[in-house]
């Protein structure tokens, strides 16, 4: 009767430990689905309202052909790491695109000398952090599509 005790623990702790398991599997899958939706509404807010860039003391309006696209190849890296918590750095080096205050994201080097990056997205009111490696250069490829010059059309350059 005790082995019998034994046995049936072992079972339930087991049967627990697959239930836990399979729930964190069903929520990543989950937060991964509603991130894909959040990037498809924020898209669609910033064609339709219109969004901002900010690098290097520079504010652009980006044209919606650009930001379709930026958005589309970029927020949609499906590498991308995702982290708790994003380490302190320099307000210099940072690219912020802007649709309002509710919806943005924010490209931070790693450092000077890499091409990683961190991405910091908050989309309806939702922050999220990733990690991506260098060999999507992100913030280089965001670049071409936010100077002024564009890189499927001019943007508008508001301040400098």
């Amino acid at each position: 009767v005790i082995k019998m005790k034994y046995i049936l623990w072992i079972v339930l702790i087991l049967f627990v430990a697959a239930l836990v398991f399979f729930g964190f599997l069903i929520g990543q899958r989950v937060d991964f689905i509603q991130y894909e939706r959040h990037v498809v509404s924020f898209t669609a807010k910033g064609i339709q309202n219109g969004i901002t860039a900010h690098y290097e003391g520079i504010t652009v309006e980006v044209n919606s052909t650009n930001f379709e696209v930026m958005s589309s190849k970029l927020l949609t890296i499906t590498e991308r790491q995702k982290i708790r918590k994003i380490p302190e750095y320099d307000e210099q080096i940072i690219m912020t695109v802007k649709v309002d205050e509710e919806n943005f994201f924010i490209i931070i080097p790693v450092s000077e000398n890499s091409k990683d990056a961190y991405l910091h997205t908050r989309f309806d009111g939702r922050n999220r952090y990733f990690y991506i490696s260098d060999k999507y250069r992100i913030y280089e490829r965001a670049y071409s599509y936010v100077q002024p010059e564009g890189f499927y059309g001019p943007n508008k350059l508001i301040e400098n």
